[in-house]
């Protein structure tokens, strides 16, 4: 391993050190919509486990047509991060991975003909058995790597030939939980590998970094720019105070996943609303017949306490610290801010029946105002609600595709674009 990273590094190296400025052709993504729906929730096969159905991707999450994307551009976003599930192109022939990647191929296409740039974004599914990030990384030389390996390298074979300044490849979206590991599957020692081996079939693409702690700042001080050239971009997720970004959602952590209505700013909020509202949401899954764990509201109570008793003050100087660390963190790294994008952010919607967690509309703002101060590109997260559940759609729900004009007022888009 300690050979191949070696290797790794010099093929980087080759490519030349980074600079304080972008490459001449190098995307400027600066405000960002994930669509992660059109290539990322593949339908499995009930019959086979591991195995998908074929056309992996399909039903109403799947499109998106023609009006909803003139009227995300007359809003005023300028890219998309288009999330990509490996999973179905790694479990199928090769005749058939060509034809998955050729939609693939068309959509991006699609999207830029309709004036986004795009970033395609290699996306792992946690919990898939056989192509989540962890098994992909277990071993630098085990099929897994070398399999996931050679898709980017086909990726990157389409890729190269759309518009430079238009596209873009991450090489992993959340590649481990931990921010630094010490074994030799670290992702500091894995990323260099994909980036080289990329590298050397597009030298002219940009290919898009990230870190550990699922895609983290915080795990930026472990990421060194001088090995990767000018046209490399790095991608990190912003969803902090965690309690408050995903309350309520049905895969958050327990007992998150049934709470509601911790507030934003959290300082003199009044923390028996979130009790009150965390009880009703309790009621109301139980109700349907969710098996709801009977120490939730003793353990909701000590989530609630931490929030609201236990400092650092969630307001809008809590956001700004946090982005003034990816500054310098930038800065020391002698790279242009506008390298850095915050790939994700967001706020989960509540469940039906419970109103809106107070805050949820200022926080964007402030999150976005914190990117765009400092010089960051930024993507929300999602377009689309869940599928089930609100999660954090810009769209008010899946079937009328309307989109929430409060959310573009906070992102500082143009609210008469909706009209269009």
């Amino acid at each position: 391993m300690k050979r191949l990273c070696s290797l790794a590094l010099l093929a980087v190296l080759l490519f030349g050190a980074a600079t304080a400025t972008l490459a001449a052709d190098a995307p400027a993504f600066r405000r960002g919509i994930n669509l992660a729906r059109l290539h990322s929730l593949p339908t499995e096969d009930p019959e086979v486990p591991g195995a998908f159905l074929w056309q992996p991707f399909q039903g109403p999450l799947a499109r998106i047509d023609d009006a909803e994307l003139h009227r995300l551009r007359a809003v005023g976003f300028d890219f998309v991060r288009l999330p990509v599930a490996p999973a179905p192109f790694l479990a199928v022939t090769e005749a058939e991975r060509r034809l998955l990647i050729d939609a693939l191929y068309d959509t991006v296409r699609r999207l830029q003909a309709a004036g986004f740039g795009v970033l395609v974004d290699a996306h792992p599914n946690h919990f898939d058995p056989n192509w989540s990030a962890p098994r992909i990384l277990a071993d630098a030389d085990g099929a897994a790597f070398r399999a996931y390996g050679e898709w980017l390298k086909q990726l990157a074979r389409y890729l190269r030939d759309l518009p430079a300044d238009k596209t873009a490849l991450g090489l992993m979206n959340e590649p481990q939980e931990d921010c630094r590991l010490t074994t030799a599957n670290e992702w500091t020692r894995m990323q260099p590998l994909l980036y080289a081996a990329v590298r050397e079939i597009a030298p002219d693409l940009a290919l898009v970094l990230t870190t550990g702690c699922w895609s983290s700042p915080d795990a930026l001080p472990h990421l060194e720019m001088e090995p990767y050239d000018a046209n490399t971009l790095v991608d990190v997720h912003y969803y902090r105070p965690y309690p408050f970004t995903h309350q309520g959602l049905p895969f958050a952590n327990a007992p998150l996943r049934h709470m509601s209505g911790l507030a934003y700013p959290g300082v003199g909020a009044d923390k028996a609303v979130a009790l009150a509202r965390t009880k009703q949401l309790i009621a109301a899954r139980q109700r349907a017949g969710v098996d709801v764990p009977g120490d939730t509201l003793k353990q909701a109570r000590g989530v609630i306490a931490n929030y609201y008793d236990d400092p650092p003050l969630v307001d809008d100087a809590y956001v700004q610290g946090h982005f003034a660390a990816m500054r310098q963190w930038v800065d020391a790294q002698k790279i242009a801010p506008s390298r850095l994008i915050i790939g994700e952010f967001g706020v989960a919607r509540q469940p039906e029946g419970l109103p809106e967690i107070p805050g949820r509309i200022l926080w964007l703002e402030h999150v976005r105002k914190a990117a765009e101060a400092n010089g960051f590109g930024w993507a929300l997260w999602d377009y689309n609600a869940g599928d089930g559940y609100p999660g954090f759609g810009l769209v008010f729900d899946n079937e009328s595709r309307k989109i929430d004009p409060d959310v573009i007022q906070a992102l500082g888009l143009d609210r008469s674009g909706l009209h269009n």
